[in-house]
């Protein structure tokens, strides 16, 4: 199988969130970077950063298509 990390780009940023941050993760195809395939948010960077990389995963073998991921796998919705 090809690096699936290549074929991704994942992006993270923080933003205030009440009173804390929250961490919003997206991510875009390779080849056309400026449409969103999937994303999602979570409490930390480190949180993020593990969805976001399960998400590369789950797309790459074709368990999802992609969308908005909430805290569970459960929770999907199709654009």
């Amino acid at each position: 199988m090809p690096n699936a990390n290549a074929q991704y780009v994942v992006s993270i940023h923080a933003e205030r969130f009440y009173r804390t941050l929250r961490y919003h993760w997206t991510i875009c195809a390779a080849q056309s970077p400026d449409r969103i395939v999937s994303w999602g948010h979570a409490a930390s960077h480190e949180l993020a950063e593990t969805a976001a990389q399960n998400e590369i995963r789950d797309l790459s073998s074709g368990l999802t298509q992609g969308g908005w991921v909430g805290d569970s796998k459960a929770t999907f919705h199709r654009f």
